[in-house]
């Protein structure tokens, strides 16, 4: 479960991934120990981007847009951004591949 602190990094995360992709976002999903209950001190945040029509444009501006949250928090904690084409994803839900079934199960869609 997100941490009250947690929640206010997300959506910050959110609304400037959102102001990066425009129309191209799908969906934000957090997943891994802090959703899953299981972080430590070091534990980073995991969020899963699915985008249309991904590009390494794209790539870049939401990199730097997860930077520019976790500068505004103080580093604390590490986003770990995995982006994702939606074409892609799919392709990989539907071949059966463990970590993207998990992300999709399991993930909290923001």
């Amino acid at each position: 479960m997100l941490a009250q602190s947690e929640e206010k990094i997300i959506h910050d995360l959110k609304h400037r991934l959102a102001k990066a992709a425009g129309n191209r976002l799908q969906s934000v999903i957090v997943y891994g120990s802090r959703v899953w209950g299981k972080p430590d001190s070091e534990s980073d945040l995991d969020v899963a981007v699915i985008v249309r029509d991904c590009s390494p444009q794209l790539q870049e501006d939401l990199l730097e847009a997860a930077y520019q949250v976790m500068w505004d928090h103080d580093f604390t904690p590490i986003i770990s951004l995995t982006i994702v084409d939606s074409k892609n994803f799919a392709a990989c839900l539907e071949k059966g591949f463990s970590f993207y079934r998990k992300v999709a199960q399991e993930g909290i869609a923001l």
